[in-house]
């Protein structure tokens, strides 16, 4: 489990932040992500990007700034045409798309969690 000293020097962004809130954020990222076993080597990294991502979602929800879930790739004013720069997005993860430690916690999470192909 990611300590709130080695999340705020993976993410000097976040040093001025109140230790006690990125612990908070750091608890929810574990409560997501059950099974540590399953993530292999990765589950600290992935935890610490998923808690970024809590805090970044939460700074642009108290800016009234949480917008688009994926980038946008073409945009048209006149009959409303929005084209999303991604094929599709996983609704179990569309959320994380919003940010970029969201989208590093989904591939990380695709790394790890991804179950055997048939062929």
């Amino acid at each position: 489990m990611t300590s709130v000293a080695q999340f705020q020097t993976r993410f000097p962004e976040f040093c001025t932040e109140d230790d006690d809130r990125v612990q908070l954020f750091l608890d929810d990222a574990a409560l997501v992500m059950t099974s540590p076993n399953k993530w292999l080597s990765f589950y600290d990294v992935a935890q610490a990007y998923l808690a970024a991502h809590f805090l970044a979602a939460s700074y642009a929800t108290e800016r009234d700034d949480y917008g688009v879930q994926a980038p946008i790739k073409k945009q048209e004013v006149d009959d409303v045409v929005i084209e999303q720069a991604v094929n599709a997005v996983d609704v179990d993860l569309e959320s994380v798309y919003s940010t970029s430690y969201g989208k590093r916690y989904a591939e990380y999470r695709r790394k790890t969690l991804t179950g055997i192909y048939g062929v």
